[in-house]
């Protein structure tokens, strides 16, 4: 009887079959076109993006290492968001709420399961740690994300 987990490369292989490296771009392109055209959302990319281009080619990065295990982001997405200024649980789940829409109409479903959980994941930790980092202890403002829409 074999006990040894599966190598490393057929981890990286099932990985790559959830989606193309062209799924990830459309993924992206699409949801921070609707994130950059929404009333609440947009004003907020806005202020923090200055070049759109840069920004979503290290988006497709960070996605395609996520949802296909191509490794290409070395960032610190944490302190990068934790930085900014003036964000509510409410943003936070109005991104989701736009990010799973856009999973949906993708038309993937292992693709919408993967990168919503995913999603749902990093808003959780993105609101910590701009949390942790802007309010003082027990003073968080209500409507943490645990009333995000179910992915």
């Amino acid at each position: 009887m074999k006990t040894a987990p599966p190598s490393h490369v057929h981890v990286l292989k099932s990985r790559t079959d959830i989606c193309t490296e062209e799924e990830v771009t459309r993924l992206v392109h699409t949801f921070y076109a609707a994130a950059r055209d929404d009333a609440m959302l947009g004003p907020v990319f806005g202020r923090e993006v200055k070049n759109w281009d840069e920004h979503l080619a290290t988006l497709v990065d960070f996605w395609s290492g996520l949802l296909r295990g191509t490794m290409r982001y070395h960032g610190k997405p944490l302190a990068q968001h934790a930085q900014m200024e003036n964000l509510t649980p409410c943003m936070f789940r109005r991104w989701l709420t736009l990010f799973f829409a856009t999973t949906e109409s993708m038309g993937n479903a292992a693709l919408q399961e993967k990168a919503d959980s995913i999603a749902l994941r990093i808003a959780e930790r993105l609101w910590k740690s701009f949390a942790e980092n802007h309010f003082p202890e027990n003073e968080t403002p209500h409507g943490a994300l645990e009333d995000a829409p179910a992915a």
